[in-house]
């Protein structure tokens, strides 16, 4: 096996890697904060439950969403920087 990782392939490994963090992290705070309050509105527009599954949820689409963006961003720069 002559394979070797690329640039690439380590981003999409770390970006991986956080979204499976944010979903264990989203499960311990949701495990806290539903003793504190029922449910968390969030800028004011979207209401989400104090549970462990929605938390999880919520942290793994922002933090997808976001590294989406940040490496959409590279992916255009790189781009620009080739032309």
């Amino acid at each position: 096996m002559n394979e070797r990782f690329g640039g690439r392939d380590i981003l999409l490994l770390v970006g991986a890697s956080v979204v499976i963090i944010s979903g264990i992290l989203g499960v311990f705070i949701g495990e806290n904060g539903g003793q504190v309050a029922a449910e968390v509105t969030l800028f004011g527009v979207l209401s989400v439950p104090t549970s462990p599954v929605a938390f999880s949820i919520y942290g793994m689409v922002v933090s997808a969403v976001v590294l989406a963006v940040l490496f959409g961003l590279v992916e255009f720069a790189s781009r620009l920087e080739d032309a």
